[in-house]
C-alpha cells in the first residue's frame, strides 16, 4: 500500500497532520519548562484475553486467541487512558463467515500480534450486538471514500473518538498483514510524536462528525404526499428488474428478500392502480423463478444462502445465518400468497427445517449460527463424485435435475479465471411433485428417493467440512425473526403446529431476553450493556414479532405486550429529534447514530414505522414524539427504493389500508380464516363497541373507504381479493 493510499484511509484531520514535516507536531508542544513525565500504568487485565466468557459467537470463538482482546466497555477505555495507548478495535459481524479468518490471521502472525500488544489496547467489537458501531463503520467508510466493508480496524482514543480506520482487505492474507503493518507504522508515528494533539484533534473530528450527522438528519426532506410517492417508488423498483438479463439492478448480490416481500404485498393491495399491481405481480413471479430454482437454496439441507458472487444466482457466497433464513421465509410466503407458486412454499418450509436443525439451541431459542470455515470449493461437486457416492440410477437422475455438467456449471462471466472448472454448484429447480412426475413415481416414493440422495451427499459434505464450531448462544434477533417465520408458515398452511411454535417461542423470548422490558437483551448471558443491551432494532423486532403472534392467535395478551414494548422503546430511543439506535446505558461514543437504511438487515426506522401503523390500527397509539419520527416517508427512499423496501411497505400499509375486524362471537372457521390472512398484507383486530358489527360477522375495510360484511371464509377471501396462494 502506498503512502498516499494510506493517508487517504486516515481521518481527514489525521491525514493532514501526517502530511506535515516530521517535526511539526513537536513544535506545537515545546515549552521552556521541563515537561512532567507520567509513567503509563498497564493493568493486569490488559495482560490477558478477557472476551472468551462473554456471550455470543464472536467472543466465544476467540476464547483461545493469543491476542489479549478486551471487551467493548467503559473500563477498557479507562485502562487505555492509564496506559497512554490508543485502542485498536477490530469490528466484525458474526453473520459474515470471514470474520474468524481475519482474526486468526492477526493472531497467528507473531510480528503483528507483538506490535498490537506493545502499542495498543486491542478491543474486539461484535457489531451485531453493538449495532451502532456497525452503523458507524458505514459513515467512516464514506469519509474515506471506500465502500462499506467489514471487518474494520479502528484506532480510537480513550475518549472513544476514532483516529484512523481501515476496512480489512480480504482474500490475500499476506497483503492484508502488510497493509496493516504499514498502516500501524503511520498511526504509531503520529501518536508517538504528539499524543495530546491526537486526542484533541480526534475530539474535534468527532464534534464535526456529530454535527454532520445532526445536519444530515435535520436536512432530510419528508414527502408531502407519501401515498403517491410510494407508488412512484414501486414503479421505480419494478423498472430495476430486467427480464432479459434477469437482474435486479442496485440490489447487489444480496438475496432480494425485502424487494420480494414489498412487491408481493403491493401486487395484491386494493387501492393501487391495476397496471402497477400487475407489474408488481409479474416482477414477483420473475424474481421467484430466478431465486427459488437456483443454487441459492441448498438442495442438501434446505437452507438459503445470503448472497451470491457476481451476477449469477448459480454461485452463492455460501454464508448463512438464522436471521436471514427467517427473513427469507416470510418473504417467500408473502410471495406464495401472491402467486400461488408451489416452489415458494416448498422452499420456505425447507428453510424452516434447516433453521431448526442448524440454529435451535438446547433451551428452545435460536442462535445466529456459525458458518463452516471451509473453502468455496468444499461446497461444490464434480459429476464423478456424485457417481461415486450414489447408486447409478440415482446419480444420473441427480446430475440431470441438479443441472450439473462435466465441465462445471458456473457461468464464465462469473468465473473468468476458471477457478471452478469442472466443479458445480447444485440446485433442485423443480417442485417435488414435478420431480416425481419426471421419474414416473408417486410423490412419497420420490420424497424417499430424494431423502436418500440428500442424506448420502450431506454426509459426504460433512466429512469434508470436519468438526465445526456450533453457536449455542441464544440470540434475540434470530429468535424473534423465527417467531415471525412460524407465524407466516401458519398463515400459508393452516397447520396449527406453526401457530403453537410461534406463540411458544415468543413466550420464551420474553422470559429470556425481556423479563424486564426496560432492559431487553440481544444475547442471553451476563455482560455490560455495551455488549448485551438490546438496541432499538431488537426492540422494534420484538414489537413486530408480538404483533405477528397476536395476528395468528387473536390473543389480546400479545397486543398488550406489543403496546408496552412500544411505549418503552419510545422512552429509550427518542433522541434530540432523531430515532437513536443505542440506549444511554450502552453509550461509549457521543454520536447521533440512527438506523435509516437497510445496510445489514431491515432498518430500525422501517420496522418502527410498520409497527406504528399496526398499533394505530388496534388503537394503541404511540406517543407523538415517537410517532412523528416513525411515520414520515423520506424523499431519499424514493431515489433508492431497493434500500428502503421496509419503509415503503410501512407506507403502503398506512395509506392503502386493508383492515379486517371480527366480532367476538364470529364462528371458529371464520376466525381461523381471519388468522390465516397474510401477515404483511392485512391488518386485523377484534371489534370494539363503536364498530357495530352484527353477530357472527367480520368486516373488511378497503382503502377507498368501502366496507363489506362477511359471514363465511369464502366470502372473506373474496372480499380481500386474495390471490391463488390465499
Amino acid at each position: 500500500m502506498t503512502r498516499l493510499r494510506m493517508i487517504r484511509l486516515l481521518s481527514p484531520a489525521m491525514a493532514a497532520l501526517l502530511l506535515l514535516p516530521g517535526t511539526a507536531c513537536r513544535k506545537r508542544t515545546r515549552s521552556a519548562e521541563m515537561p512532567v513525565i507520567e509513567v503509563p500504568t498497564l493493568r493486569r487485565e490488559l495482560m490477558s484475553n478477557r472476551v472468551g466468557d462473554l456471550p455470543g459467537l464472536v467472543y466465544n470463538s476467540q476464547a483461545e486467541s493469543p491476542i489479549r482482546w478486551q471487551p467493548w466497555e467503559a473500563r477498557t477505555f479507562e485502562m487505555a487512558k492509564e496506559a497512554k495507548r490508543l485502542s485498536l478495535a477490530v469490528v466484525v459481524m458474526p453473520q459474515q463467515p470471514q470474520f474468524r479468518q481475519v482474526l486468526d490471521i492477526l493472531a497467528n502472525d507473531t510480528a503483528t500480534r507483538d506490535f498490537i500488544h506493545e502499542h495498543y489496547v486491542p478491543v474486539l467489537v461484535d457489531a451485531d450486538a453493538s449495532r451502532e458501531i456497525g452503523l458507524l463503520t458505514a459513515d467512516l467508510c464514506t469519509e474515506i471514500r471506500q465502500p462499506l466493508q467489514l471487518p474494520m480496524l479502528l484506532w480510537m482514543t480513550h475518549e472513544g473518538n476514532p483516529v484512523a480506520w481501515i476496512p480489512v482487505p480480504l482474500g490475500d492474507p499476506l497483503k492484508m498483514l502488510n497493509d496493516v503493518r504499514q498502516y500501524h507504522t503511520m498511526v504509531s508515528q503520529i501518536w508517538t510524536e504528539n499524543p495530546e494533539y491526537v486526542v484533541e484533534n480526534s475530539r474535534r473530528d468527532n464534534e464535526v462528525r456529530r454535527e454532520r450527522m445532526r445536519r444530515r438528519k435535520a436536512g432530510k426532506i419528508m414527502s408531502s404526499k407519501p401515498d403517491a410517492d410510494s407508488l412512484d417508488a414501486l414503479r421505480r423498483l419494478t423498472s430495476l428488474y430486467d427480464p432479459f438479463t434477469r437482474r435486479l439492478d442496485e440490489a447487489g448480490g444480496l438475496f432480494p428478500a425485502g424487494a420480494l416481500e414489498l412487491l408481493a404485498v403491493a401486487s395484491q393491495r386494493p387501492g393501487l392502480p391495476e397496471v402497477l399491481r400487475a407489474r408488481c405481480l409479474e416482477t414477483t413471479r420473475q424474481l421467484l423463478r430466478d431465486v427459488t430454482t437456483s443454487a441459492m437454496f441448498d438442495p442438501l439441507d434446505g437452507g438459503v444462502f445470503t448472497s451470491r458472487v457476481g451476477g449469477s444466482w448459480r454461485l452463492p457466497t455460501y454464508g448463512r445465518d438464522c436471521g436471514m433464513q427467517a427473513r427469507v421465509v416470510v418473504a417467500l410466503l408473502e410471495a406464495y400468497r401472491a402467486t400461488g407458486d408451489p416452489l415458494s412454499l416448498e422452499r420456505a418450509l425447507d428453510v424452516i427445517g434447516f433453521a431448526e436443525t442448524a440454529y435451535l439451541t438446547s433451551c428452545g431459542l435460536f442462535a445466529i449460527g456459525s458458518n463452516p470455515e471451509v473453502s468455496t470449493e468444499a461446497w461444490m461437486w464434480n459429476v464423478e463424485q456424485i457417481r461415486e457416492l450414489l447408486p447409478a440410477e440415482e446419480a444420473e437422475w441427480w446430475i440431470r435435475v441438479a443441472e450439473m455438467k462435466d465441465l462445471g456449471n458456473i457461468p464464465p462471466e462469473v468465473d473468468p479465471a476458471r477457478r471452478y472448472f469442472r466443479v458445480n454448484s447444485m440446485a433442485l429447480p423443480l417442485p417435488l411433485a414435478e420431480l416425481a412426475r419426471g421419474r414416473g413415481q408417486t410423490l412419497e416414493a420420490c420424497r424417499q428417493a430424494l431423502r436418500s440422495c440428500r442424506s448420502n451427499l450431506l454426509e459426504a459434505r460433512d466429512r469434508r467440512f470436519g468438526s465445526q464450531l456450533r453457536d449455542e448462544t441464544p440470540h434475540a434477533g434470530a429468535s424473534l425473526r423465527m417467531v415471525s417465520a412460524y407465524a407466516a408458515a401458519y398463515t400459508a398452511t393452516g397447520d396449527d403446529q406453526w401457530k403453537q411454535k410461534a406463540a411458544g417461542l415468543m413466550q420464551r423470548c420474553i422470559d429470556t431476553f425481556a423479563a424486564d422490558l426496560r432492559r431487553i437483551q440481544v444475547l442471553a448471558g451476563e455482560g455490560p450493556d455495551t455488549l448485551v443491551a438490546a438496541r432499538a432494532f431488537i426492540h422494534a423486532l420484538a414489537i413486530q414479532s408480538a404483533l405477528d403472534v397476536a395476528a395468528v392467535t387473536g390473543e389480546e395478551l400479545w397486543r398488550l405486550k406489543a403496546e408496552d414494548m412500544a411505549t418503552i422503546t419510545a422512552e429509550l430511543f427518542t433522541g434530540d429529534g432523531f430515532l437513536k439506535e443505542y440506549p444511554d446505558s450502552a453509550a461509549l461514543m457521543d454520536l447521533p447514530v440512527t438506523d435509516l437504511v437497510m445496510l445489514f438487515d431491515d432498518s430500525t426506522a422501517g420496522l418502527v414505522s410498520f409497527a406504528e401503523s399496526r398499533l394505530a390500527e388496534i388503537g394503541r397509539l404511540l406517543v407523538s414524539s415517537f410517532s412523528d419520527l416513525a411515520t414520515p416517508l423520506p424523499v431519499y427512499a424514493l431515489e433508492r427504493p431497493i434500500l428502503h423496501t421496509d419503509l415503503l411497505l410501512a407506507t403502503l400499509v398506512r395509506h392503502f389500508r386493508v383492515s379486517v375486524i371480527w366480532s367476538a362471537d364470529a364462528p371458529g372457521g371464520l376466525r381461523e380464516a381471519v388468522a390465516r390472512l397474510p401477515l404483511r398484507m392485512v391488518q386485523r383486530r377484534p371489534a370494539n363497541s363503536g364498530d357495530s358489527l352484527p353477530a357472527g360477522t367480520v368486516m373488511v375495510l378497503l382503502p377507498d373507504g368501502k366496507s363489506t360484511l362477511v359471514a363465511t371464509p369464502e366470502e372473506l377471501v373474496k372480499a380481500v381479493a386474495l390471490p391463488p396462494g390465499g
